[in-house]
């Protein structure tokens, strides 16, 4: 019973994560390196409408621009998971938390998630 709380309390705590993403967008990318507005509003766009393939191939491109641009880090992760490509996703979530502040909690919640999704707890 107490395994069920704590997952749902993970996926709640995803859902939230995945509904401020375009909030933290803007600030994710280094200010020298930083992608074109119009190339992240469009990858956020056809993730919203479940177009993963194609919005990977953007933040696949942003990545490549700027490899510490933590949303388009953290959006590859999420499609990857959401693609049931958990050693991806892995990567990429793991990539994000070592580029995360101590304040973005964004990343090490999508890997907690993905943990839970494999069901067994996450390695130290």
């Amino acid at each position: 019973m107490k395994f069920t709380r704590t997952c749902i309390a993970f996926a709640g705590a995803i859902i939230v994560m995945s509904m401020s993403s375009q909030s933290a967008t803007k600030a994710a990318a280094e200010p020298t390196a930083q992608p074109k507005q119009s190339q992240i509003d469009s990858a956020n766009r056809l993730f919203e409408a479940g177009k993963f393939a194609e919005a990977c191939k953007l933040y696949s491109q942003i990545v490549a621009k700027n490899p510490k641009d933590l949303s388009a880090i953290v959006q590859l992760g999420r499609i990857a998971l959401l693609s049931n490509r958990l050693d991806d996703a892995q990567k990429w979530l793991e990539k994000a938390v070592d580029h995360s502040g101590p304040r973005e909690l964004r990343p090490g919640i999508a890997l907690v998630g993905l943990h839970m999704s494999r069901n067994r707890p996450p390695q130290p």
